[in-house]
């Protein structure tokens, strides 16, 4: 045989082949990536984590597959929900009721930044719908500010 077809000794083997567990040689499922499981209560190199991917990660891998004007609405949404669980308004998905005017406000400015971006896109009904939940989220923000 010439050296063309012969096997080469640097080829990664298949994990199943008698190469793969022969002494010496190292299979790349034999090594055990614990970095994550040793940081997470409960978790260990033997068990994989059963927890869902925090919201934000979820947020971030539907988004790469949305264009643009699609993700504005979307997160528009967001910021109207998150503004009402932050005035106290609404429970979060633990049915608490939490106030945080700090955020209320900040997703309140985000939701009106993004609104001024896509309005010009938005058919009269829509823009005037997204203008009065705006508004209703300013006028209950200053209503909660006002409450103390």
């Amino acid at each position: 045989m010439d050296s063309n077809t012969q096997p080469q000794p640097d080829s990664n083997p298949e994990p199943d082949t008698p190469e793969a567990d022969a002494p010496g040689k190292s299979a790349s499922t034999e090594t055990v990536d614990t970095s994550s499981a040793g940081d997470e209560p409960g978790a260990t190199a033997d068990q994989p984590d059963d927890r869902m991917p925090d919201a934000s990660s979820l947020v971030a891998m539907a988004a790469m597959h949305m264009e643009t004007p699609a993700l504005l609405h979307v997160l528009i949404s967001v910021f109207h929900a998150h503004a009402w669980r932050s005035m106290g308004l609404v429970a979060d998905h633990s049915g608490e009721v939490r106030k945080d005017m700090a955020s209320a406000q900040t997703a309140i400015d985000c939701f009106a930044f993004l609104l001024g971006k896509v309005e010009g896109s938005l058919e009269e009904g829509e823009k005037r719908d997204v203008q009065r939940r705006l508004m209703d989220l300013r006028m209950n923000y200053v209503a909660k500010m006002r409450e103390g």
